[in-house]
């Protein structure tokens, strides 16, 4: 079962770069460390690569409780549900304690924005991971699979592209942005994956079960990629708006 779906829990950082879109005159809302990057200027769209870089790395050694964002490596997600309910994979799938483990190689490699559509495409240059506890049941194309235990996901040259779609909404007399759509597509050179636990324990069945996953990641990756896509583009849709409610259009992107 390839988890590619965790990949995309570091996409909430991401979300930072519009917070990092701003002039000098509204740097002091923001935190000082983090650079800024003016609408008016040509190379924009490369300066925010920069920024959000930037900010990125800063997220990974420590937390920002102003914009109510944790630490981000690891990033610990308490619990995520995948339901792919039709088709060649069809799994009740729900990690708790996952710890998304990597952020600091991340790199995002190209940046568009215009307030109504950023666009991003990032990368992660080494180590990325997902550990934590799992509980699934349903089928993996011919065979049954359940259990539950500890998991781990290890990925190889991780590739993510988001699209996040917004709108102006007025709050109390002030104008602030809302995203209406996230969403996320994502490829993997290689995944691994290990499932302690499956079938109440029986060794011989489970490993079996892993040696399957990992033989057939490809066409597995393939089939629950909508579905994680779908659930993971709700839960940052989430994140991104709790992060823009705090910071006023004005403070985001002045005039």
């Amino acid at each position: 079962m390839s988890r590619a779906d965790c990949y995309t829990l570091i996409i909430c950082s991401l979300l930072f770069a519009v917070n990092i879109f701003t002039d000098e005159t509204e740097a002091s809302k923001l935190p000082k460390t983090w650079k800024t990057c003016k609408k008016s200027d040509p190379k924009m769209n490369e300066c925010l690569k920069g920024a959000i870089n930037d900010a990125i790395h800063e997220l990974t050694l420590a937390s920002n409780p102003s914009l109510g964002v944790p630490i981000m490596d690891p990033l610990r997600l308490n619990t995520l549900i995948i339901n792919q309910g039709t088709g060649p994979v069809s799994i009740d799938l729900k990690f708790t304690d996952l710890d998304v483990i990597g952020m600091k190689t991340f790199e995002v490699t190209n940046v568009k924005n215009d307030w109504k559509l950023l666009e991003l495409e990032g990368r992660w240059n080494s180590l990325y991971a997902l550990d934590g506890h799992y509980k699934i049941s349903g089928k993996v194309l011919v065979l049954p699979i359940n259990g539950e235990g500890h998991c781990r996901i290890d990925y190889e040259k991780f590739r993510v592209k988001v699209q996040i779609k917004m709108k102006e909404v007025s709050r109390k007399g002030k104008q602030y942005y809302e995203i209406t759509n996230f969403h996320i597509d994502f490829d993997v050179d290689k995944v691994h994956l290990n499932f302690e636990n499956l079938f109440n324990g029986d060794k011989a069945l489970g490993d079996n079960m892993n040696l399957f996953l990992n033989e057939n990641w490809r066409e597995i990756f393939n089939e629950i990629k909508p579905a994680i896509s779908a659930g993971f583009g709700s839960a940052f849709k989430e994140i991104g708006n709790r992060i823009f409610s705090k910071i006023t259009i004005d403070e985001v992107s002045p005039a």
